[in-house]
């Protein structure tokens, strides 16, 4: 008997009947940042809500903290100044003394924040926690003035905004209501059910496209590209208006010629002419310290090598903009 060979799960997929039910509840999510007046997440100053959780794990990742759906600690020993509370407040032995600092043992500790609430210098902090959709609107509306002046609204981004679908939906439509300008920044890994709502909810999709081939986006991502694909498809042929392609450019992984033209290839179809291209950095090594994770082996691109690789966007058409 022929084997079929598995699929890759999908996140975030569209609300059952069975959810649909009980819609009496206020939906709620978890939070990593927000990020007020920020001016390369969309058009005008916006608002970044980021959502914790993502079904991708890229190599080259800078916020591992987004990664895991639950809030998680994260210990940044610089600035430790050992105190000894944390260790007092700790209730499953996760904190020992190290030194001039009190250390963690990660596999011990259980996130209940307890250190990071009684911590003096932000040394422990929890990454992630729940809001409602009222806590956010709160926020997101102090600066509505701002918004209207400059063109700017509201960005949901993350992480994965889609993996926590009825939250995403229930902000959206709050935004909607308000008068906001809202855009979806997405890896578009998600239900195409689920992305047909957002879409039909969200003024603009910041869209990742991570590399054409699909065996290779499972090496560099750890899952295919068929959804997030056919998620840009439906994107690009419904309302093209809606959509700003964006690259991360990772050298040595996704920035080959075959790749480049492949992308080409893909978008030409729907006359697009320009995309957004995100150079990599290594701002977020730190973060991976914090977390006690091994931080990726990537390197930055040296100006000369940066503008061959634009080079080859413009020998198919593509013109590009560099988005830091």
């Amino acid at each position: 008997m022929q084997k079929t060979q598995a699929k890759d799960p999908l996140p975030g997929g569209a609300p059952s009947a069975r959810r649909k039910k009980r819609t009496t509840m206020p939906a709620q999510g978890i939070i990593y940042n927000i990020q007020r007046m920020s001016t390369q997440d969309g058009p005008g100053l916006r608002t970044t809500i980021f959502f914790k959780g993502c079904p991708l794990h890229c190599l080259w990742c800078s916020n591992p903290e987004s990664q895991a759906l639950h809030p998680q600690l994260m210990f940044f020993p610089d600035l430790c100044v050992g105190c000894g509370r944390c260790m007092e407040a700790c209730n499953s032995g996760a904190i020992l003394r190290k030194g001039s600092i009190c250390d963690r043992k990660f596999s011990r500790c259980t996130n209940c924040g307890s250190c990071a609430e009684i911590c003096p210098t932000t040394a422990a902090s929890i990454s992630g926690k729940p809001y409602s959709v009222k806590d956010v609107m709160h926020i997101v509306e102090k600066d509505a003035s701002f918004y209207f002046n400059s063109g700017g609204g509201v960005t949901f981004s993350g992480g994965e905004c889609t993996l926590q679908g009825v939250f995403l939906l229930e902000l959206l439509e709050a935004c909607h209501r308000e008068g906001l300008h809202t855009c979806v920044d997405t890896c578009g890994c998600t239900d195409p059910g689920l992305f047909r709502q957002v879409m039909d909810k969200a003024d603009l999709f910041l869209f990742d496209m991570k590399h054409m081939d699909d065996a290779q986006h499972r090496q560099l991502v750890g899952v295919g590209n068929s959804a997030i694909l056919t998620n840009l498809r439906i994107l690009l042929a419904t309302c093209p208006e809606k959509a700003r392609i964006r690259i991360p450019l990772i050298p040595g992984f996704n920035d080959s010629k075959e790749n480049i033209a492949a992308v080409a290839d893909f978008l030409r179809p729907f006359q697009v002419r320009q995309v957004d291209v995100l150079p990599c950095h290594s701002y977020g090594r730190n973060k991976y310290e914090a977390l006690h994770k091994a931080a990726p082996d990537v390197q930055e691109y040296r100006p000369e090598e940066l503008r061959t690789v634009l080079a080859r966007f413009s020998t198919h058409g593509l013109e590009t903009e560099i988005v830091k």
